[in-house]
């Protein structure tokens, strides 16, 4: 593994490129030091300053000449003797250098060419398998032989090589990762790069058997052109789409709110307040509803200056909304006796609920949070309140007499 750029300080994404069958470093970096595909990602600001990028490089040969010779003499020059690995060896290589080399990375990206992309794959299975989890946020394939290759199997009938073995149709590496792959649940995000001029990778073939609706990025590329496009791509801009993506969620899913939420009365005139107040809600209650309402203002904030739209929460407010009728319903029907009551149980149900019928991806959005938005609801919505008798005429009325107390 080799980092060629490095963005900010204590960066914590790795984007990590694997080549494939027969290619090398070369086929990142060319003979002038240029790197076609690799500069193209590193011109876009946000992501060279958020992403450190790396090449992971193994031994690949078509043919080994006087294999016997060659070994006597790393031998006796005292230098190593590489061999073709198959693909399960190779990923255990990747695992080895993350693990070890580079262990601070909690987000890597797997772009991977051709025979790449199955190291990658098999790398994710792999860590799958051991932690249940992966560090690995996003796969990305480019004319990989998912379901092998015919070529491979021409070339294995002349030539004794590892690589090409699993690279074969059906063979039995391409058979195991295909159906873990289908099984797993905990897969990352998969994007998959298809250049329709390719002879060398079947169309049928460039694309993963998923679970999942495969997401297929189709390109006017050859095998070997998808990687060195003379110009930003279709292949590029897709690949550069989702980084941004990851970037946005990491940011939304580290908004905390570490300020403490001090009553100096800034929420006495709500109208969430008044109505605890018209409903006689303890005291002790409604400062613990003010530090929800609080906690859920700043959240949305952060969420909102993070690029998310207010209108993408109305279904979980509409779901708390719910869950305030079915106890409110209860209510009228005597199992409450008091707002107090009400108000408890409603809370209760939303943090019952905070895992399963009000998930969202938002991990800003707790329980806690989560009952803000329903006091956020009484402030906008005629249709919460905290006593059977209290309504809009009545909050009207409690208003006009606290004016006329100051």
């Amino acid at each position: 593994m080799r980092i060629l750029t490095h963005g900010t300080a204590n960066n914590k994404n790795l984007i990590v490129f694997i080549h494939g069958f027969i290619g090398g470093e070369k086929t990142w970096i060319k003979e002038d030091g240029t790197k076609p595909f690799i500069d193209l990602f590193i011109n876009d600001i946000e992501i060279k300053s958020n992403f450190d990028i790396g090449i992971f490089e193994y031994h690949t040969e078509l043919l080994s000449l006087f294999p016997k010779v060659k070994a006597i003499f790393k031998i006796i020059s005292g230098k190593k003797n590489p061999t073709n690995l198959p693909i399960e060896k190779i990923s255990l290589l990747l695992e080895s250098q993350l693990r070890y080399s580079h262990p601070n990375y909690e987000n890597i990206i797997i772009i991977g060419h051709s025979m790449g992309g199955l190291v990658g794959k098999r790398f994710i299975l792999n860590d799958l398998c051991k932690n249940s989890s992966t560090r690995v946020k996003l796969y990305v394939s480019l004319a990989t032989p998912h379901s092998g290759s015919t070529l491979a199997t021409f070339g294995n009938k002349i030539i004794n090589n590892f690589q090409i073995k699993d690279l074969q149709p059906l063979s039995e590496s391409i058979s195991a990762m295909n159906d873990e792959w289908v099984k797993s649940k905990q897969l990352p995000r998969r994007l998959y790069g298809q250049g329709l001029y390719d002879e060398v990778v079947p169309q049928v073939s460039s694309v993963s058997f998923d679970r999942d609706v495969q997401e297929v990025i189709y390109s006017d590329d050859d095998h070997f052109s998808i990687i060195t496009p003379k110009e930003k791509s279709v292949i590029v801009d897709a690949v550069v789409s989702e980084l941004h993506k990851l970037l946005k969620e990491q940011a939304i899913q580290s908004i905390k709110n570490d300020q403490r939420f001090v009553d100096t009365g800034q929420y006495d005139e709500e109208t969430f307040v008044l109505k605890m107040l018209m409903a006689d809600i303890h005291k002790t209650l409604m400062n613990g509803s003010k530090q929800a309402f609080f906690n859920a203002e700043f959240a949305i904030r952060k969420l909102n200056a993070q690029g998310v739209n207010i209108e993408e929460l109305n279904p979980l407010y509409e779901q708390i909304k719910q869950l305030y009728i079915i106890e409110f319903g209860h209510y009228i029907t005597g199992k409450y006796k008091s707002s107090d009551e009400l108000l408890n149980a409603v809370h209760e149900k939303i943090l019952a609920e905070d895992k399963t019928y009000l998930h969202t991806l938002y991990q800003p959005l707790q329980a806690l949070q989560k009952f803000g938005m329903l006091h956020q609801l009484a402030s906008v919505d005629d249709d919460v309140w905290w006593n059977k008798e209290d309504n809009i005429t009545t909050l009207e009325e409690f208003t006009e007499k606290l004016k006329a107390q100051k």
